[in-house]
């Protein structure tokens, strides 16, 4: 008889059910403190599979916890049960109504993402996690994620248009369809009639519906949205709002409709310093203004950043009983941004404030000060204690409590030893942050952190009447103290919509409320030492939409932690876990550092993966490499000429499988290089020094054998040379990629005593000038240099749509300036950034050697670019998979301009 979880074996696919320990511990991998390994993980891409999954837990009373992208902190998504996690490929349908300022979204869309689509109409969604470039929508309307703007009046519960869910018993509520609607009705009379009832004893109850209505006054995700009995008398209304908020424990969202929020373009910034009380009654005081937002940073807080030298200008010190607010406004017009300033300067003139920087509009300034908010949270965590745990707690208060409770959490860091616990927040909404970092492999600090929760969790909820937890959502963390915060009788309608939603128990149980009153001190999250490049990694996700493996193999987050539990193991076990750790976390990770790019404490996970590769120390004669390598493309063209391009790919495809040593052809391999590289010799003109890079000495642009690069400056009026030993030049990137330190270290310091400070050099490939910049060589990069020096140069329109990448090297050094942007922007009418594409996943000759890394990254690029006339990128290997994989030809940026050159 098969055990209850292979009922789900007939449902879904193979590869979407995971058995695997070491895959089961990765995909449990989320930004919480705590770690729980699931008996099965489930990837789901439809409604159909997530109904059928429901229907098989309540057979057979399995637990069910659903995951979006694991972003949230306080432990909603975690489970030793069944990991329902939505597949990376689905669930990424969105439609925009113009005229209601609607737009709807599927739970897989990431919340900068659902922003960029709405863009265009100068527009956005309202909830504005800290997380929302990594955060999906399903977690966010799950969590009534909220931010540094968006306060109460803009969130998920303030916006909502509409919602699809799918309840416990596998049915589905759409609240934008009155058939549904309708039909639901009848079908869930019971529920209907419980929720009227419900909703009727709050609303006869004076004191309980005041309580209700102070609690929601401010930020509030502990416990479910009570408040929704009295703001809305329809019990579907009614329904569809509890759903946000509770994280997964009474149905599965799988649509939402949200309002959209007009951008507001026109902004002013200012940093004030002032004792706290002050800074508090001035906030009050300004907050009638229609406030975009008012940031606290404690003194500690001002400490963490004084580092940050762009921000050493505007800092001051200042003594614990100071602070620091940033208050942006916003308007829709400079003529109305001019009135707010007025009015709210004129406020702050009369108040007692130690400094301020006086409100900058010019965006690189206040990029700058942002800077003081946005770096609290990396550098703490950045700074702390190895093996420790990042906890970031979340609490709001009525806003004249906040100086009171910032001195009693003060006495309480004090009392529990928890050194430099900055505090920080959105100060318009009451609501604060805080960062601890305990050691949770020590039984004392264990213990200690369990002596905090209480007092703290006294001190907020009994002392202040605050909430517990204001934005983060209660999850296992808060649980425990739901009682606390709300009372018996809050309390008990609580658990009665529990069971009216999930009479079984199958949704995310103890999440959200739970009768266990440790519950908060179970598989809290250790964090051992493993390696400085990745000890200071949060987890928190945040890498994640960066990563070309994440759709099939690893993510960056989820390397660091296998990682860490592979250095807990035993002998045995890790051995057998070392052997999918080979495949899923070092074989098939690009090593490109597009992870670094957002990580909030600089961590490159491919330079630490880089590190357990097999290291080599042959020397080797690098022109005989690069011969070598132009011979392979000049037979592999040779057979593909005879049996032809699709036969050959297919045939190479099929011998890899079985020996991966074996590339495979690509059928938009380019030609091999054939160019003899000759100085352009005109000492009338000002020189430069090309150095041609490897990938461009193995392949050519074009067939007709032409040096663009070579050809485009001498179109500038430049007159080029090349070093005396350009046949024997390299940067050493494509010796670090394959792990010969030796050659790598001589290629580089070889080409260092080449360059001449008073002239100028220039690369022609973006990763190796990006590499040679690393290794501190004095290079240019073909790309940013023509972009500043295409002066008088005329560009026409040549193309409609170009698709444009940018690669990863690019990325990560900022050489896609403006300049090159407002190029492209000339050469076509309009440029197509495909979405979900941070990396291709080609990374040097991955694309040859690991096909479906590059195959996986780039799988909804065709769909993307299919009317685009041609595509443009920056690096000569990821043109190869580009236009492979997006059937449109990929030509170099050096290219695209000479084309439209008039």
């Amino acid at each position: 008889m098969p055990t209850k979880l292979e009922f789900f074996n007939n449902i879904l696919p193979s590869s979407r059910i995971i058995y695997d320990e070491l895959l089961r511990y990765a995909y449990a991998t989320d930004a919480s403190l705590y770690r729980m390994l699931p008996q099965l993980v489930l990837l789901v891409e439809t409604e159909a599979e997530v109904i059928q999954i429901i229907q098989i837990a309540n057979q057979h009373n399995i637990k069910l916890t659903f995951r979006a992208a694991g972003t949230s902190l306080s432990g909603q998504a975690v489970t030793d049960q069944v990991l329902v996690v939505l597949s990376s490929a689905s669930w990424q349908k969105y439609q925009i109504n113009s005229a209601t300022n609607t737009i709807t979204l599927q739970p897989g869309i990431i919340g900068a993402q659902a922003n960029r689509y709405l863009a265009p109409y100068k527009r956005q969604i309202g909830p504005d996690p800290g997380s929302i470039e990594a955060a999906k929508i399903g977690g966010i309307i799950a969590n009534n994620s909220s931010g540094m703007c968006c306060g109460t009046s803009k969130n998920s519960y303030a916006t909502l248009q509409s919602m699809r869910a799918i309840f416990s018993d596998g049915s589905i509520l759409d609240s934008s369809n009155p058939d549904q609607i309708s039909k639901f009705e009848q079908t869930h009379h019971a529920l209907i009639t419980q929720i009227s009832q419900i909703r009727d004893q709050i609303r006869a109850n004076a004191e309980l519906s005041q309580f209700i209505r102070k609690k929601f006054a401010i930020k509030n995700t502990s416990g479910y949205s009570l408040n929704a009995f009295i703001d809305y008398y329809d019990p579907i209304q009614i329904i569809e709002r509890l759903l946000i908020g509770s994280e997964g424990t009474l149905a599965f969202i799988s649509e939402v409709a949200l309002q959209t929020i007009a951008i507001e373009e026109h902004r002013a910034l200012n940093l004030i310093y002032g004792k706290l009380n002050d800074l508090i009654n001035l906030t009050v005081r300004i907050s009638g203004y229609d406030i975009s937002s008012i940031e606290l940073l404690d003194s500690l807080s001002l400490q963490s950043v004084a580092h940050i030298q762009e921000l050493q200008p505007y800092l001051i010190q200042v003594d614990s009983d100071s602070a620091a607010i940033m208050v942006e406004l916003t308007a829709a017009s400079e003529e109305l941004l001019r009135t707010k300033l007025t009015q709210v300067s004129a406020i702050i003139q009369q108040t007692p404030i130690i400094q301020q920087s006086g409100f900058v509009q010019d965006e690189k300034t206040a990029a700058i000060l942002w800077k003081a908010r946005k770096g609290v949270l990396p550098t703490i965590a950045g700074q702390r204690p190895l093996g420790s745990t990042v906890i970031i707690e979340d609490v709001a208060v009525q806003i004249e409590h906040l100086p009171a409770l910032i001195s009693d959490l003060r006495l309480m860091f004090d009392e529990f030893s928890y050194q430099n616990a900055a505090i920080f927040g959105h100060v318009l909404a009451g609501n604060i942050h805080f960062v601890i970092t305990p050691n949770f492999t020590n039984q004392e600090e264990l213990e200690r952190y369990d002596r905090f929760m209480h007092a703290f969790t006294d001190l907020v909820a009994n002392k202040y009447q605050g909430s517990l937890k204001a934005e983060h959502g209660s999850g296992r963390n808060i649980a425990p103290f739901a009682l606390l915060e709300w009372g018996q009788q809050c309390w008990d309608i609580m658990w009665k919509i529990k069971e009216l939603f999930d009479p079984q128990n199958i949704l995310n149980p103890d999440v959200k409320l739970t009768r266990d009153n440790t519950l908060h001190m179970h598989s809290l999250k250790e964090s051992p030492v493993v390696d400085p490049l990745i000890d200071k990694c949060m987890e928190c996700g945040f890498c994640e939409p960066a990563c070309p493996s994440r759709k099939f193999s690893l993510t960056p987050r989820q390397r660091n932690a296998v990682a860490r539990k592979m250095v807990q193991l035993s002998p045995e076990r890790r051995a057998r876990w070392q052997k999918s750790y080979q495949y899923y976390a070092i074989d098939t990770c690009a090593t490109t550092g597009m992870c670094q790019v957002s990580c909030p404490v600089d961590i490159n996970t491919g330079e630490y993966i880089q590190g357990l590769k097999p290291r080599t120390n042959i020397l080797l004669n690098h022109s005989k490499v690069i011969e070598g390598n132009r011979n392979k493309v000049q037979v592999g063209n040779f057979v593909a000429k005879i049996i032809g391009k699709p036969n050959l790919h297919q045939l190479t495809t099929k011998i890899h499988q079985y020996l991966p040593q074996i590339p495979v052809y690509l059928e938009t391999m380019p030609p091999a290089q054939k160019h003899e590289f000759s100085a352009s010799n005109d000492i009338t003109k000002r020189s430069v020094t090309l150095i041609p890079t490897c990938p461009n000495r193995v392949f050519a642009a074009n067939k007709n054998n032409n040096y663009p690069s070579q050809e485009i400056l001498e179109k500038l009026g430049f007159s080029v040379n090349y070093l005396t030993k350009t046949k024997d030049t390299c940067c050493g990137q494509m010796y670090h990629s394959q792990c010969n330190s030796t050659m790598q270290q001589q290629s580089t310091n070889k080409l260092k005593q080449l360059i001449n400070l008073n002239e100028i050099y220039i690369m022609d490939n973006s990763s190796c000038s990006g590499f040679a910049k690393d290794n501190e060589i004095q290079i240019y990069d073909i790309n940013s240099f023509i972009a500043n020096n295409l002066v008088d140069v005329r560009l026409h329109k040549k193309y409609h749509k170009i698709a444009v990448h940018i690669d990863c090297s690019s990325a990560r050094h900022g050489t896609i300036n403006n300049k090159v942007l407002e190029i492209l922007q000339n050469c076509a009418d309009k440029l197509i950034f495909p979405e979900d594409i941070k990396c291709c996943g080609f990374a040097g000759d991955k694309g040859f050697t690991q096909p479906e890394l590059n195959q996986s990254s780039l799988s909804n690029l065709a769909a993307q670019i299919s009317d685009c006339e041609i595509g443009v990128t920056f690096n000569r290997n990821c043109q190869i998979g580009l236009s492979y994989h997006g059937q449109v030809e990929y030509i170099s940026f050096v290219e695209l301009v000479l084309n439209c050159i008039k």
